[in-house]
């Protein structure tokens, strides 16, 4: 199987444009995600504490949003989203395996944060609707607060999940939070689990309440293993 993966990768490596850059990817999804957030609440004024409550809403949504999308389009092909199938199931899952989960080169950041343009997508498509939804049946600083933080929530799955790629001596792995969800996320790369179990990748909770959880601590040297 490693062989295989490795196969893989001298491959995917092989048709990845040299002009791709990795910085300029980051900066971009970053960049743009985090103006969009300090955007998003500089338009917030006199607020109450309790409209507040719209930053967990907005995570949470997120959270659901993106286990849904991960499951039933990430994990099952569907004509109409055949190329998002394509992409993580067919070039993610091959280049990642349960026994090589670390990216090796700076190409290899290609096939784990999402497509540059798939932020732009989703701020438009998405979070602007959202935001003007929310303000004309209810009020503006709830659509705000609510938008700043379902784009936050992009901003932690593209973190989090690019740190469940990271080799694992890298200081951020030791984390607590990071190295327990890194665990799941090796274990959704495992053949027989990666349809079927966890989808979740900064907060298990879709997994949870959907049955779709799945642990086993590591087993494996390194400094992500735990105690018998």
């Amino acid at each position: 199987m490693r062989d295989a993966t490795q196969a893989f990768r001298l491959r995917y490596r092989a048709q990845v444009s040299p002009h791709y850059s990795a910085l300029l990817h980051a900066v971009f999804v970053f960049g743009l995600g985090v103006a969009a957030y300090i955007g998003l609440l500089g338009q917030v004024h006199d607020s109450q504490p309790w409209q507040w409550l719209a930053a967990p809403i907005g995570l949470l949504v997120f959270n659901a949003a993106v286990y849904l999308v991960h499951r039933e389009l990430g994990h099952h092909k569907r004509s109409w989203a055949a190329l998002f199938y394509a992409r993580h199931t067919g070039d993610h899952h091959s280049f990642f395996s349960e026994q090589a989960m670390s990216y090796d080169d700076w190409r290899d950041w290609r096939v784990i944060l999402f497509p540059p343009w798939l932020i732009v997508v989703y701020l438009l498509a998405f979070v602007a609707p959202a935001v003007w939804l929310i303000s004309t049946l209810a009020q503006a600083n709830l659509a705000w607060i609510f938008g700043a933080h379902a784009t936050l929530g992009y901003l932690l799955y593209e973190f989090f999940h690019t740190c469940h790629h990271l080799p694992d001596g890298h200081w951020l792995t030791r984390l607590p939070w990071l190295r327990e969800m890194r665990q799941l996320h090796r274990l959704h790369h495992r053949r027989d689990l990666m349809h079927t179990h966890n989808f979740n990748i900064v907060l298990p909770l879709m997994d949870k309440l959907c049955g779709t959880l799945h642990w086993e601590a590591p087993t494996g040297p390194g400094p992500n293993k735990k105690a018998a």
